[in-house]
């Protein structure tokens, strides 16, 4: 089991997924040396058992010639609204492979019809592969999408209903969500009874990402455990006093009371892929705790780490997973301390001392908690809610000894009701009662500066070793002790000292995967210079603030210096404002009237030891031909960023007699047939050529034949769309490109999913 969970884990550093006569290889030679080295065994069953399920995943992948399918399926959540366009998750039900794996769609709907939960639909939709944008710092969708099952994404073209929501989880949710709207912690209510997040707003996510509670409402282990714990002993109290027993059958009676509990309240969550994970971990430690055979704390985990692992490989993947094992973790591992004390001092110990140590034990477990996964949350979102370590202290009991058993118990209440004909849902001013505590805390965090605190990449790799280091000094000899103290070192001379500042004549650009649109940075000695800020869609997406910010964040670029805005067409300029708001003090280089400090005029400008160079336009223009078209040298190296001009500006910047030549070229307009003239390229002479374009865009950028043009010249060539983040570094006399998917992360999940990839000429 050790061999086999720790090979799975591993799968999240495989650069590729064993062929099919690797992975069949190694179960077969995992069987025959199954007896004589188990860990190995278990190890090469974990690779064939990994590889087989990934494919069983993927064998409905439709072929690169499909344009519409049809599919049909049941709504499994309803999961965001954004203008006129909603989105959904289905479970898939039309697919040969339906009956051995559940394969979850995401689908987009323009001016979609009244839904809900649970309803059966056959709709036309246009397939998209999971490929998302990746950038240092964001969020990986497709290693997200992979952990859900969620296997493609579409846009709807039609849809037919061939069914009601018949399930009792369906029917409750339709009666009880207009009820809980009244509230107002309704929406919180709907979410922490049934797992649906549909009536939770903008406002209110940002309150719970920025206070760090957003895992109190989404139905985990922390929820099943409670309830679970809460059913056990209040059934262990009433058989101890009505129907007394000598045996273990009262306590196996209770424990089978609080197993169907859990399954009850993971019916009503959906069994969601998480749901699901906890369910199992939580149903295998409580059998294991009932039976008579001695088993640790370590080895009751282990048990739940591999048959988690067994049902759901991928598991490994969602961070909910690692927050689980490591909230288990630090619980096992501070009960083990507290049970070895307390057996030492036991002949001493009275009644009153007792609850001392109870109390003591419980503070003890609670700190931990919330320091350790704060760290964790750190290592996965790149940041952490400072006053969000201190809101969990207090609502992590708060929700444990009050909240969940009270929402739990008011749903019983309120459900009976209806079985007898009667309206209880003012039950549930409890549960609102119980939650105005955290909505207080939204509004006292939401008035202190600070409220997220990011954590650089550096950083992050740091608080690693760190980790390791505390882990090491914790279990191992006194030998390894050095060992485990060295490797604490990196963060305490980070935090003494401050993060090693690159060399002063080293400089980079990045220039990110914003799909289709355009954005890049200039990282010069701990300083920044953005160039357009791609797309806004709707009140709730940027790409500023999906993805620019974090990235500043990850690299620990905090001051901006210039915001160069090339031209006002929503793929170059939609988070402006985002932007600007989020660095007053940076100077704005554009022709936005609304924005612009400095015009875009011929004008040359020192930074940080490098000339800025703007070419174009001469006079304000609209449109694609008024864009700024930036050139950046340090004396050895040079950049261009053409924005989106077209071959009349091109022609123009050659009549201009400035000097054009540059090393690198974000090239101008994508791509397009529009741009990128033969005397334009000859006279830039780019040795690296980058396309800011996204993957599989309607517009088909960048054309077939422009990129030959440009290859034609010995240029190496790089598209965003299909390698994410683009970065290259400029020192002395080298230059080196490194790629998301290639170099920065160079996992197997990121290059999955290429089908249908635009091969448009046109």
């Amino acid at each position: 089991m050790f061999g086999f969970s720790i090979t799975i884990l591993s799968s999240l550093l495989w650069p590729v997924l064993p062929s099919t006569p690797v992975y069949i290889a190694s179960v077969v030679v995992g069987l025959i040396v199954l007896k004589r080295t188990p860990v190995i065994a278990g190890a090469l069953l974990a690779v064939g058992w990994f590889s087989l399920f990934v494919q069983l995943l993927l064998v409905d992948e439709p072929p690169n010639s499909v344009q519409n399918i049809i599919v049909r399926g049941e709504i499994i959540a309803l999961v965001a609204s954004n203008g006129d366009w909603l989105s959904m998750d289905i479970r898939q039900s039309n697919l040969k492979s339906a009956f051995i794996l559940s394969k979850v769609l995401r689908l987009s709907w323009k001016q979609a019809p009244k839904l809900a939960i649970g309803e059966q639909w056959e709709w036309v939709i246009k397939p998209k592969p999971i490929t998302s944008v990746l950038n240092q710092g964001g969020y990986n969708q497709q290693r997200s999408f992979l952990s859900r099952h969620i296997v493609m994404k579409g846009s709807v073209k039609s849809g037919i209903k061939l069914g009601e929501a018949l399930s009792l989880r369906s029917k409750i949710i339709k009666k009880l969500k207009p009820e809980l709207a009244h509230f107002a912690h309704g929406d919180l209510m709907l979410a922490l009874l049934l797992g649906d997040k549909s009536l939770i707003d903008s406002e209110r996510w940002r309150s719970l990402r920025v206070s760090g509670s957003g895992h109190l409402i989404a139905i985990s282990g922390l929820h099943l455990s409670v309830v679970t714990t809460w059913v056990f002993f209040f059934s262990l109290f009433l058989l101890t006093r009505f129907k007394p027993s000598l045996s273990r059958k009262n306590i196996l009676i209770a424990g089978l009371f609080s197993a169907v509990a859990a399954i009850f309240y993971a019916y009503l969550a959906g069994f969601s892929l998480p749901t699901q994970r906890a369910l199992i971990m939580l149903l295998l430690l409580l059998t294991m705790g009932l039976m008579k055979r001695f088993s640790s704390p370590w080895e009751r985990l282990l048990y739940a780490l591999f048959f988690i692992l067994l049902f759901d490989p991928l598991a490994c993947m969602s961070a909910g997973f690692w927050l689980s094992f490591s909230a288990l973790g630090i619980i096992f591992l501070s009960l083990s301390q507290w049970t070895r004390r307390e057996s030492a001092q036991e002949a001493d110990t009275g009644p009153l001392l007792n609850v001392k140590n109870k109390l003591a034990m419980f503070w003890s477990v609670q700190w931990r908690l919330s320091l350790g996964l704060g760290l964790i949350q750190a290592l996965l979102f790149g940041g952490v809610s400072a006053y969000g370590l201190l809101f969990n202290l207090v609502l992590v009991p708060w929700f444990s000894l009050v909240v969940i058993p009270v929402s739990f118990l008011c749903f019983l209440i309120w459900a009976g009701g209806h079985v007898f004909f009667m309206e209880l849902t003012q039950i549930f001013t409890l549960v609102d009662l119980s939650l105005m505590p955290m909505s207080l805390g939204f509004g006292l965090i939401e008035s202190l500066p600070g409220a997220w605190i990011s954590v650089s990449g550096q950083t992050i790799a740091c608080l690693i070793f760190f980790m390791l280091g505390l882990l090491m000094f914790r279990v191992s000899q006194q030998r390894w002790r050095l060992v485990s103290i060295s490797l604490c070192m990196p963060l305490v001379l980070s935090v003494l000292f401050g993060l090693v500042t690159p060399p002063q004549d080293e400089w980079r650009l990045h220039l990110l995967d914003v799909g289709q649109g355009l954005s890049a940075v200039i990282e010069k000695s701990g300083k920044a210079l953005i160039y357009d800020t791609g797309a806004a869609y709707g009140t709730n997406f940027s790409y500023a603030e999906r993805v620019i910010l974090p990235f500043l964040r990850f690299r620990g670029l905090d001051s901006v210096d210039y915001l160069v805005l090339s031209h006002s067409d929503n793929d170059h300029a939609g988070g402006a404002k985002l932007l600007v708001d989020s660095f007053p003090y940076a100077r704005v280089i554009t022709d936005m009237p609304e924005y612009s400090q400095l015009n875009c005029r011929p004008k040359s400008l020192l930074w940080q030891g490098l000339k800025l160079e703007i070419l174009a336009p001469m006079i304000p223009v609209d449109g694609n031909n008024g864009s700024c078209v930036l050139r950046v040298s340090d004396g050895k190296h040079q950049l261009m960023l053409s924005g989106d001009i077209e071959k009349e500006a091109e022609f123009l910047l050659l009549d201009s007699q400035q000097i054009l030549r540059s090393e690198v070229l974000v090239v101008p307009h994508h791509g397009s047939r529009t741009s990128s003239t033969a005397a334009f390229i000859n006279r830039v002479s780019p040795q690296l050529v980058l396309f800011p374009a996204g993957f599989n865009n309607r517009y088909g950028f960048p054309k077939k034949d422009v990129v030959e043009r440009y290859l034609s010249t010995g240029a190496q060539v790089l598209v965003t769309g299909s390698e994410g983040q683009i970065s290259v570094l400029f020192h002395h006399d080298e230059r080196r490109a490194s790629t998301y998917r290639g170099d920065l992360s160079p996992f197997w999940y990121n290059s999955l999913f290429r089908f249908g990839e635009n091969n448009n000429t046109e």
